[in-house]
């Protein structure tokens, strides 16, 4: 049975095409979506989804405590504007609205595929953000490729690093790429 999933967003032309790929993605059984702010986070709570495609504009008080709760939907932001990056580091995973269909497919499926927030392990310490650059600083990337991977600034990368660094108390990649694949943050496959 595949995941449940609710999109928010305003767009109703965005929120249709999104439900196209996500039907023919064949990861999901069940779809929602939700056009308001106002009735996001009922939505959420009633229907408890294992996604939530949210974009950032619909991001208020109430949806910042759902960042907070221990078993929470892995999140996923339709980008299409500019959003602060304090906004979209709160994301799981970042789905620019010029992505290809093969692209939003993979994202899509590393999405499911993640291992929920509250899994227990040492990686607790660091954001879903933090995690997604270590991901990528493990696979080899600059953190000028990692910003225009991820839409962040090439500041924001080196903050990341930096506050990686700080928590984990390892200074280099190697001893980060070992730490990674110690708790399945990253697989060997995915580093051959």
């Amino acid at each position: 049975m595949g995941a449940s999933v609710i999109i928010a967003e305003h767009s109703e032309i965005i929120r249709k095409g999104l439900i196209d790929v996500l039907e023919k993605s064949g990861l999901f059984s069940r779809i929602r979506e939700v056009a308001c702010a106002a009735n996001l986070m009922d939505q959420v709570a009633r229907y408890r989804p294992d996604v939530l495609f949210v974009n950032p504009g619909m991001v208020d008080s109430k949806f910042r405590n759902l960042l907070r709760e221990k078993q929470r939907p892995r999140l996923a932001a339709i980008v299409y504007s500019f959003h602060d990056a304090s906004v979209l580091e709160a994301f799981d995973e970042l789905i620019p609205i010029n992505d290809t269909r093969s692209k939003i497919q993979k994202k899509l499926q590393a999405l499911v595929n993640r291992q929920p927030e509250n899994v227990a392990g040492p990686d607790q310490a660091l954001t879903a953000r933090e995690t997604d650059v270590l991901r990528l600083l493990v696979a080899g990337l600059s953190n000028k490729q990692i910003s225009e991977r991820l839409f962040i600034s090439t500041h924001t990368v080196m903050s990341h690093r930096k506050n990686i660094t700080q928590k984990l108390n390892i200074k280099s990649v190697a001893g980060l790429t070992v730490y990674a694949i110690l708790n399945k943050i990253v697989s060997m496959e995915e580093l051959e």
